[in-house]
């Protein structure tokens, strides 16, 4: 999967209707980012392409940071993922529920960079 981060003051260059979007989509939409089984593990593609950084936050869930090798880094709920850059993670989505995964910079939350995941 891959979450690309998008928007910004300069121009959206994106297709949402908000000045920051997930995926060409800003704000909470009503289909969840992705849908997992409990249990299921998923490795996620965060990609910046902003020329801002982003901690990038999910809820109810922990995950492991992956290197460049794809090697196991640091166990965390939130990643700053910096202007032009990606980071890889690693999930084991093991806590049923709808968990809100959102940039923690609030202003770009609140200007779109919001989605969620669902666990069932």
């Amino acid at each position: 999967l891959t979450l690309t981060m998008q928007g910004g003051a300069m121009g959206r260059g994106h297709g949402g209707e908000d000045i920051w979007a997930f995926n060409d989509m800003s704000g909470m939409q009503e289909a969840p980012f992705a849908r997992f089984s409990r249990g299921e593990t998923a490795r996620i593609s965060l990609v910046n392409d902003t020329r801002w950084p982003h901690g990038i936050h999910l809820h109810g869930h922990h995950f492991h940071e992956l290197d460049e090798t794809g090697a196991l880094g640091d166990f965390r709920d939130t990643t700053l993922v910096n202007p032009g850059e990606s980071r890889d993670i690693l999930c084991v989505f093991d806590n049923p529920g709808k968990w809100m995964l959102h940039c923690h910079m609030l202003s770009h939350q609140a200007s779109g960079m919001m989605s969620w995941v669902e666990v069932a």
